[in-house]
């Protein structure tokens, strides 16, 4: 008796996918929840694709195309990318800014944020590939305590920032008054120093930072 409820069942279920237009096979989909939307049962990229068995959804993955980034426009890539992949963007130098008008510039870029140093490799290389003059540079960086609370995060990813763990280079000047954000100040590329000043104080450059979403 088992056996033969068995296979009405899985007769059911057969005709029942195929009255839906289209069978829910691993090319079309999944059943879902009867009564329940695709999206509730599997996530907001799921949508309807026909009818399983007892009048459940045939539910499939529907992911946007994958579109091969390149640089925005004023941004360019490093020669050598052995150093980072990402892009990089640095101002003319005619006019000093402070470290907020520094983010905001960078933001009118969609996806861009105020520059992260990780590794002196890196920072040589971006400032060689950006045509960065004189031997003596100032160069706002994305770390910064806009809160006040103590806590330097670098603007883009919220990753910490502390000068007792430097990604390279020394600590240098800490204002004690008003202090906010993060310049990296280098001698020839061959020294490094990280200063934290006041956000209203300004820097004789800054770089913007873009990160490529890459097709796998």
């Amino acid at each position: 008796m088992m056996k033969w409820c068995c296979l009405i069942v899985f007769i059911f279920c057969t005709i029942g996918v195929s009255k839906g237009g289209k069978k829910c096979l691993a090319s079309n989909g999944k059943c879902g929840e009867k009564n329940v939307s695709c999206n509730e049962t599997f996530g907001p990229e799921w949508t309807y694709n026909g009818k399983c068995c007892s009048g459940r959804p045939c539910c499939k993955l529907l992911k946007a195309p994958c579109v091969p980034e390149t640089c925005p426009i004023g941004f360019k890539l490093l020669s050598n990318q052995t150093s980072s992949a990402n892009c990089y963007s640095m101002s003319n130098g005619k006019t000093a800014a402070s470290w907020d008008t520094a983010r905001a510039i960078c933001a009118q870029t969609d996806g861009a944020y105020m520059w992260r140093p990780n590794t002196e490799q890196e920072a040589k290389a971006v400032l060689i590939e950006l045509n960065s003059p004189g031997n003596v540079l100032d160069v706002w960086t994305g770390a910064n305590d806009i809160d006040y609370d103590g806590n330097y995060l670098f603007a883009g990813d919220n990753s910490p920032f502390s000068l007792n763990n430097l990604p390279f280079g020394e600590a240098s000047t800490v204002d004690p008054h008003s202090s906010c954000a993060v310049k990296l100040h280098t001698v020839g590329g061959a020294s490094w120093y990280w200063e934290i000043v006041p956000c209203s104080s300004t820097a004789g450059y800054y770089i913007c930072e873009y990160k490529l979403r890459v097709c796998p």
